[in-house]
């Protein structure tokens, strides 16, 4: 007799309900046993010793696990970091415990209650006060209005030309419109403001002006991010994390418009002469999180954030890849995701060839099935039947 074992991916609640369901498990055994097959994990940083112990025992006792150094269970000065992982209902549990502790953990205890929270609210995007649900991808089209852009320098330089690729890019689904008057590739130099003005804002006047689309002024000054919002702009797109121009922050929060806040190591010119770092993923995310924290500080709405961990921009391609896999990671600050990849050198670098565009295809999937929200893309038509196809996947359940 055969008992026909087979393993079950779980760690959706909605795959969870379902299959318990199938067994016959009653309303009351789906709300107690779902929970329990959605498994957390938290890096917590800047705990004292005599913290790490008291949460470890904690876990312990509940059916989780605080995964720290051995020495760091045994020091008795300084602080160390550690890894707390168990179901849903453990991790609700040691919170409350914790709550009542000595040594910070009481800190501990609210800082845990917020990410939960953050991690389980639905994603909302305000943009001039209108509330945007993030639910499945919005596609965001390139378009480079300038002669020097890495991909299409020169294709859609001219007012012409510009305006014939966004009725492209429109007519085929585009969500936002992306417009950039100046280049940003590596080693670039930037044109004047009153070129940069020149390139953009005449594209973004006939957009707004003939389509009920979103357009993002792709910018790192304030003046050009003014003039576009006064042609119409939605949304600011900073390479710099608003970090460049002063100005910047004020600008956007007066406006109502929502604002990428993409990470950067150096500047354009030379962000790509050895970048380094010891923790990519980490470290991007902790400058994302001051970059956001400084954002609210002057008074950009949380609500109208959108964060990019730039794919290119000071990383090398090992770099990419690793922020691509761990994308999930930056996913759970809980702003809406964008993901760049779109036709970038890395590609090149790692599949040794030239032609990127499928290359370009498995990223946007890939980072979407980990969370990214908006795919920024010069392909438009072919990112969006892509991932069309996997969501239709990922949300059939007539079978």
């Amino acid at each position: 007799m055969s008992y026909k074992v087979r393993a079950l991916d779980l760690n959706d609640s909605g795959d969870s309900k379902e299959a318990f369901k199938k067994t016959g498990v009653t309303p009351e055994g789906l709300r107690i046993m779902s929970p329990k097959t959605e498994l957390f994990s938290f890096k917590i940083r800047q705990l004292s010793p005599v913290a790490v112990n008291i949460l470890k025992q904690e876990a312990l006792a509940r059916g989780a696990e605080v995964a720290a150094s051995r020495e760091s269970l045994i020091k008795k000065e300084g602080t160390v970091e550690a890894i707390l992982f168990g179901s849903k209902p453990a991790i609700a549990s040691i919170i409350k415990k914790i709550r009542i502790q000595p040594f910070g953990l009481k800190k501990l205890a609210d800082e845990l209650s917020q990410y939960i929270k953050t991690l389980e609210r639905r994603k909302v995007l305000s943009i001039k006060g209108v509330e945007y649900e993030m639910g499945g991808f919005w596609i965001m089209g390139i378009l480079n209005a300038t002669p020097d852009s890495f991909y299409d320098g020169g294709r859609y330089f001219g007012l012409d030309a510009a305006l014939a690729r966004s009725e492209e890019m429109i007519a085929q689904g585009a969500d936002i419109i992306d417009v950039g008057g100046m280049s940003t590739r590596p080693g670039s130099k930037p044109p004047r403001t009153s070129e940069e003005i020149k390139r953009a804002v005449p594209v973004i006047e006939h957009i707004k002006n003939n389509h009920d689309v979103l357009v993002s002024i792709d910018t790192y000054r304030s003046e050009v991010a003014g003039r576009a919002l006064e042609a119409g702009a939605d949304i600011v797109n900073d390479i710099s994390g608003l970090a460049f121009d002063a100005k910047m922050p004020s600008v956007v929060a007066e406006s109502g418009a929502a604002a990428v806040i993409m990470h950067i190591k150096g500047t354009p010119e030379d962000m790509q002469k050895n970048p380094t770092y010891e923790d990519v993923v980490e470290e991007v995310y902790d400058r994302l999180y001051l970059s956001t924290e400084r954002a609210v500080g002057c008074g950009i709405d949380p609500l109208s954030i959108i964060i990019d961990p730039g794919i290119g921009f000071g990383k090398t391609a090992g770099h990419n890849l690793k922020l691509i896999r761990k994308l999930k990671e930056l996913s759970f600050m809980g702003f809406p995701l964008l993901l760049g990849a779109s036709r970038k050198s890395f590609i090149e670098k790692t599949l040794g060839f030239g032609d990127r565009i499928e290359a370009s295809l498995a990223a946007a999937v890939y980072g979407y099935l980990n969370g990214a929200d908006i795919l920024r893309v010069h392909d438009v038509i072919e990112t969006k039947k892509a991932l069309g196809m996997v969501k239709a996947i990922r949300e059939n359940d007539d079978v």
